[in-house]
């Protein structure tokens, strides 16, 4: 049976890993596009709490921001990042023109450049390690 769970646990490297490598363009493409045509304006944060990761070490945010758009709608979204913003703090949201109800706590080009490559640079690491751990690759 432990025999089993390794291989299970394997082949489930063996598709995540490659997975990072697909993720990454994905991911910036997608951002890029939408940092294109993106409306800038101030949101306000309604909610934030922290999810502590398991080891205790520190955790991440989510937020959950109000803005409103120019013809007087308001939106709402929830938000997951490193960043902590208290209930009440004004932080610049970019929106969609077209689905205002599409929207993100201001990011940069740069910012989106270097996540890419820190997940392109992940997933070519587990890559490598598990084709080098794993037969008939390893041979």
């Amino acid at each position: 049976m432990p025999d089993v769970l390794l291989i299970l646990c394997k082949l489930l490297a063996m598709m995540v890993a490659p997975a990072a490598l697909v993720a990454a363009p994905v991911m910036l493409v997608r951002r890029l596009r939408f940092l294109r045509s993106a409306v800038p304006t101030e949101g306000v944060v309604v909610g934030s709490r922290e999810e502590r990761s398991t080891d205790g070490s520190g955790g991440i945010f989510e937020l959950e921001v109000r803005y409103r758009v120019p013809d007087g709608r308001e939106f709402t979204f929830r938000e997951s990042g490193q960043r902590r913003h208290p209930v009440g703090a004004v932080v610049r949201v970019l929106y969609d023109p077209s689905r205002p109800e599409r929207a993100h706590v201001e990011f940069t080009a740069v910012g989106v450049w270097v996540k890419c490559a820190m997940l392109t640079v992940a997933g070519a690491v587990f890559t490598l390690l598990v084709m080098n751990a794993w037969p008939p690759w390893s041979q």
